[in-house]
């Protein structure tokens, strides 16, 4: 027994000799093709000291070791935070990123040199410490030493063994020759907080907020800095670049607007590719710029929010209300590192509960009471009678501000201003909020690897993102972005194009039908089943031999005034 473990230890010795000197010839190694590492890593940059110099080595060395013994040891460690660790602790804290997403119009483009003073503003919690470390050396060095005034680093009550890992950071940090404030939260107060508080006690000109698990790219600032050179109510955020180190492929958001319908559900479009700034009714979240002046004149984010979720969403409603405008600037990239998942804890809360939460507080905040009960209503029904006394104190400070800076607007008026495309659940984009067949809703239904239709039994929320809704620009449509489309042999949702073509659905108000006028076809109803297809009205049989009720009737509910149109 006592030679067995004598093995045993000196199989375990041999393995950490061998990685530790891995680790340490690791520099030596080719890069990945996507990234090639700054050839200064190894400099000493001009907001570290001697001992920042130092100890950013000696952690260098231990990340690289640990993210080896990681790989070695155990798989588990490359989904505990959803990111691929061994792989991202392998990389230099110092490096420079030489995939270019821009278009290329940026790099002729000019900016005047701004005086502002920035204030990065960045919270975390149990964050890989690989990650936080180029997060904050990526940020500083690509922000001129004139234009850079401080760091605000909250540590949100961090508790998992990545912690002792995260003191390391925070002992490193404290020895920059540039101002940093850390603060740790001894009980987890989730993301909105933390960054309501570090925008709070920023004094630089503009505060820059940004996520943990990010880094920037050279001459990433200016752009931003001129938007809000122009108007100083201006939200401006950089593009996402993202970068998933589990498939190593990347990702982009480039020409891409966020909006949200009136239940606050995302819906993304398109706009034109471009270098030039271009308007967004709000923004991903992770990575935005204002100055002090505007964030404290609308009171930062909304009082009440707790944990995360939905405050990118307030910010834009916010913004808008009160005369600001958001931008995306595609000549400012981050890269966002994406995790294989979405982070569901954020210490022991869980997402759906202030998700809902946040929901109200913006509705009943920010929106008319005809929107806010309609929400309710139809999406959320008795959860109003859920929300106590502390609810209602955040939503009456909430309308103050707004009634302060007069800020008198609803969510019709932001929908037609910035997102005329997405669907309003009311006259201007809908013709019928439900569709029904022989009783029962049509729904879409995930089977057989795609989007079918089905017939279900009606949901007692009338507003479900899976009923299928027929919509003024001529399709059935159903969730965010997806359409009926007839070019299949099965009757199959895909994504809207919005081109009409094989995705122009008519309702005939007379006969009951949905039909395809351009194929002579109908929406049709296989006999004992709930499952549609398509089919001539005058058979009862398809090209496949396929029986179904040729005489399916169909009624829509919500705006039947509206139905007898002509085709397009």
């Amino acid at each position: 027994m006592r030679t067995r473990d004598a093995y045993t230890l000196f199989f375990v010795g041999v393995l950490t000799i061998v990685l530790f000197w891995e680790t340490r010839f690791y520099l030596h190694l080719s890069p990945p093709t996507y990234f090639r590492v700054n050839r200064c890593q190894n400099c000493k940059l001009y907001f570290e000291s001697d001992t920042t110099y130092i100890e950013r080595q000696k952690l260098q060395e231990m990340i690289k070791f640990g993210g080896r013994v990681k790989q070695f040891a155990n798989k588990e460690y490359m989904k505990r935070e959803g990111y691929n660790e061994s792989f991202l602790d392998s990389l230099p804290i110092v490096r420079k990123i030489e995939e270019d997403f821009q278009p290329p119009e940026c790099k002729i483009k000019s900016y005047s040199r701004s005086k502002k003073k920035v204030s990065v503003v960045m919270n975390y919690h149990n964050e890989l410490p690989s990650l936080l470390l180029r997060s904050i050396y990526s940020v500083i060095n690509n922000i001129p030493p004139e234009n850079f005034y401080e760091l605000i680093l909250i540590d949100d009550a961090s508790n998992l063994t990545v912690f002792f890992d995260l003191k390391r950071v925070e002992v490193l940090v404290k020895t920059f020759l540039v101002p940093v404030h850390h603060i740790r939260f001894e009980e987890n107060r989730g993301l909105i907080y933390s960054r309501r508080y570090g925008c709070q006690i920023a004094s630089g000109d503009v505060v820059l907020v940004l996520d943990s698990h990010v880094e920037v790219k050279e001459g990433f600032l200016e752009p931003m800095l001129d938007e809000l050179e122009k108007d100083y109510r201006t939200v401006a955020a950089p593009v996402f670049d993202f970068w998933d180190t589990y498939n190593m492929k990347f990702w982009s958001y480039d020409g891409v607007s966020l909006g949200f319908d009136v239940y606050l559900a995302w819906n993304l479009f398109k706009s034109a590719k471009t270098a030039e700034a271009y308007t967004t009714p709000a923004i991903m979240g992770g990575a935005f710029m204002a100055t002090k002046a505007f964030l404290s004149s609308i009171d930062y984010f909304g009082k009440g929010m707790v944990g995360w979720g939905n405050e990118n969403i307030e910010l834009g409603v916010k913004t808008w209300f009160c005369g600001g405008k958001l931008v995306y600037v595609p000549c400012s990239r981050v890269l966002h590192f994406a995790a294989f998942r979405s982070p569901l804890n954020h210490g022991d809360r869980l997402k759906a509960p202030f998700y809902h939460y946040n929901h109200h507080i913006i509705m009943q905040s920010y929106f008319t009471e005809e929107e806010y009960h309609e929400f309710t209503k139809l999406s959320d029904p008795g959860y109003e009678k859920m929300l106590g006394e502390d609810f209602r104190l955040s939503v009456q400070q909430n309308r103050q501000t707004i009634m302060n800076n007069k800020c008198f607007k609803n969510y019709t008026w932001l929908r037609r201003k910035t997102m005329p495309q997405v669907e309003s659940y009311d006259g201007d984009t809908l013709i019928a909020h439900t569709v029904l067949a022989d009783g029962k809703c049509v729904e879409g239904e995930w089977l057989n690897q795609a989007w079918m239709l089905v017939g279900k039994v009606c949901p007692e929320v009338k507003a479900q993102l899976f009923t299928a809704r027929l919509t003024k620009t001529y399709e059935l449509r159903f969730a965010e972005a997806k359409c009926l489309d007839w070019g299949y042999d099965q009757a199959m949702f895909v994504d809207c194009h919005h081109l009409q073509g094989n995705q122009i659905t008519l309702y005939d108000s007379n006969l009951k039908r949905i039909v395809d006028i351009k194929r002579e076809k109908c929406l049709v109803r296989y006999n004992n089943t709930n499952e549609f297809g398509f089919g001539r009205c005058d058979s009862t049989r398809n090209e496949k031999g396929e029986y179904y009720i040729p005489q399916t009737t169909f009624k829509v509910v919500y705006h039947p005034e509206l139905l007898n149109r002509s085709p397009p």
